[in-house]
């Protein structure tokens, strides 16, 4: 039995041998890393709605040994997009989306995670509502740059005909009156069949459309704050007042509310944090009305001012506790301010009483100034400004007692060219002049970035053929 075990052992030497000898003739395989530039990327890349980003990889990637073949894989908010060499990618929905780069060898793989913001192309901005001589409406946005479109080199442009790029299909009514924005939607109403159309403020896509089967319903001044409140006041072409539920898109009335007629110029809508306030002109009783809060009507009627045989010229913001109503009698300019909230507390807010600043208070002179002269209050400066023909004046409602005899600044280098439209800057800073040339065809409208303190153009402006007639110029919130 012990000869058998020997016997064994002594056969299994060479082999144990030939394990411990063994000589491979293979050459030991050297990894061939992938690496990847990262200095020639970004870790974010911002791009607007429905424009193609390119993002080559040539000169971005080096191996370490030998150039063996490479694939490419593009991961898109965590799904598979291409596995082309360089990333083609059109941004369809808006918002941020994690992305990542891989790149592979036989050897392995490397990778590059970033981040692809969507935009807007309608971000906060200017925008222009205006119409030709048919009626045809056009949207023109300018949307603000932000500092590094700035610092290379970008300049800001007018991006025209949003309205028709947005909706294929859609056949907008002509005859545009007014447009707002509230939160996240841009209203737009039309005297041609007469309508309120409720687009995305982003995408400026419809979203709804709001009707009302009585014929008498014919928006023309909508009265939507800037803020979440669920309806706003309508005032239509007959100058009584309806109510559009914004989110149910529905017209009502008002019923014993505010069942008066009102000027549909001299109006004006004030957001006060969680409440409201709605100044109009009442034009069968001839006195100022405050719809607070869209439940309270006072009326300067019942605190005794008379208003009688006057007419109104302009409504205004004064500071961020009153507003200022212009009229006119017998060829007399005069001013009165009142507090939004009507009443105001005493020092030691024991009492209440009517807020009541200035009453009738006269104002020297004849102004350029009539209740169809395009005008906007400015805070921070405590002026007015108004326009007339080419021509803007400058009032500074706190402190003259005289209306200005010159024009602040003068459109001169437009032939032709009649002021439209005036706006503020969020901040107060610039104005914003809508204009247009009546003789021109096309495009016949221009647009005027002007510093409020000196009148000087700021930016590139002027920007011209931008819009057809400018009936509305406003900052444009994101």
């Amino acid at each position: 039995m012990k000869t058998l075990k020997y016997l064994f052992f002594i056969l299994c030497l060479p082999l144990f041998a030939g394990c411990f000898e063994d000589e491979t003739t293979v050459d030991t395989v050297r990894i061939s890393e992938i690496s990847i530039d990262t200095l020639k990327m970004q870790k974010v890349y911002n791009i607007d709605q429905n424009e193609e980003l390119l993002i080559p990889t040539e000169g971005l990637v080096s191996q370490s040994e030998r150039q063996l073949p490479l694939t490419y894989e593009w991961e898109v908010n965590y799904k598979f997009y291409s596995d082309s060499s360089a990333l083609r990618f059109t941004g369809n929905e808006l918002g941020a989306f994690p992305a990542r780069l891989k790149i592979s060898n036989e050897h392995g793989s490397s990778f590059y995670e970033f981040t692809l913001n969507i935009n807007s192309a309608y971000e906060k901005g200017i925008a222009i509502l205006s119409d030709n001589s048919e009626g045809e409406p056009l949207l023109s946005i300018m949307r603000e740059l932000s500092d590094r479109e700035i610092a290379e080199g970008k300049k800001h442009f007018f991006t025209t005909n949003c309205l028709a790029v947005n909706n294929p299909g859609v056949e907008f009514p002509r005859q545009p009156t007014d447009f707002r924005q509230r939160d996240k939607q841009l209203f737009i109403s039309f005297k041609d069949k007469p309508s309120v159309y409720a687009l995305n403020s982003k995408m400026l896509n419809v979203e709804n459309i709001i009707t009302d089967g009585n014929p008498d319903f014919i928006p023309e001044r909508l009265l939507v704050v800037d803020g979440t409140g669920a309806a706003s006041p309508v005032i239509s072409e007959s100058r009584k007042i309806y109510k559009m539920a914004t989110l149910e898109g529905l017209i009502v009335n008002y019923g014993r509310q505010m069942a008066s007629t009102y000027d549909k110029n001299v109006v004006l809508a004030k957001g006060l944090g969680y409440q409201d306030a709605i100044i109009f002109w009442d034009m069968e009783k001839e006195t100022i009305v405050d719809f607070y809060n869209y439940y309270y009507e006072y009326s300067a009627a019942d605190q005794g001012l008379d208003f009688r045989g006057h007419s109104p010229i302009a409504l205004y913001e004064r500071d961020g506790n009153y507003f200022t109503m212009i009229t006119c009698k017998d060829g007399v300019f005069m001013k009165t301010s009142i507090a939004y909230t009507w009443t105001i507390w005493n020092s030691d807010y024991t009492q209440q009483s009517f807020g009541l600043s200035d009453n009738q208070v006269v104002i020297n002179g004849t102004p350029a100034l009539t209740s169809e002269s395009p005008y906007v209050s400015n805070t921070t400066y405590q002026c007015l400004f108004y326009a007339s023909g080419n021509k803007i004046y400058r009032w500074y409602y706190n402190t003259a007692t005289s209306f200005p005899t010159e024009p602040w600044r003068t459109l001169d280098d437009l032939e032709g060219a009649e002021i439209t439209s005036l706006a503020v800057s969020p901040d107060n800073q610039q104005l914003y002049v809508g204009v247009y040339q009546p003789q021109a065809s096309g495009l016949n409208g221009s647009f005027y970035l002007l510093n409020c303190n000196t009148g000087k153009n700021e930016g590139d402006s002027p920007y011209l053929n931008v819009a057809y007639k400018p009936l509305k110029v406003v900052y444009k919130p994101r």
